[in-house]
């Protein structure tokens, strides 16, 4: 009886672990693409605050306000530039030195993103650079809202990077031990 029972409690050990293995192998995949998605996401969020800076700089003629028709269009140029970087194939260079790449990009857009909602919000309730927002037209609700959505998509794409790169450099990497 003793043994039948450590035989199928073994049996059963054997079965669980199978599933738990195909359960962690499946996770890689499936967070690489959680990852993936992210990080287009996010590319296309921190494009479309570039597309509104640039049309608020050239039709809402805020090329004419001093210091923030400046900061517009350096708004405009850095999401333009971070954005491609981003949809880019820069893996094809290697998987480290495409990650760093579209990790640097993520976190570049991540600080144009955070920089164009503060300085709204602040905007919105006292002067930036002698300059004072009043009220939520389309333009800053959409600001708003691709502002959020660059900063938490291209947040998890870093955070999905950052664990798999641990993850695998884990496996590879042994500290050396001083002889004793």
């Amino acid at each position: 009886m003793a043994s039948a029972h450590s035989q199928a409690t073994h049996g059963r050990g054997i079965k669980t672990d199978k599933p738990a293995q195909a359960l962690s192998a499946s996770r890689g995949p499936r967070n690489e693409i959680a990852g993936e998605v992210a990080r287009y996401l996010g590319a296309i969020s921190i494009l479309v605050v570039g597309v509104i800076h640039a049309q608020q700089y050239y039709y809402a003629y805020f090329s004419f306000v001093p210091t923030i028709g400046t900061l517009f269009l350096l708004s405009f140029v850095g999401s333009g530039v971070v954005g491609v970087m981003l949809i880019a194939p820069v893996r094809r260079l290697g998987r480290s030195i495409g990650d760093l790449i579209l990790v640097i990009a993520a976190l570049g857009a991540i600080g144009i993103a955070l920089g164009s909602l503060a300085s709204l919000l602040v905007s919105e309730y006292r002067p930036l650079f002698g300059f004072m927002e009043s009220g939520y037209r389309l333009a800053i609700v959409l600001t708003l809202v691709f502002d959020t959505l660059a900063t938490v998509f291209l947040g998890g794409f870093v955070l999905i990077v950052a664990r798999a790169r641990r993850h695998h450099g884990a496996g590879s990497v042994h500290p050396v031990r001083p002889p004793r």
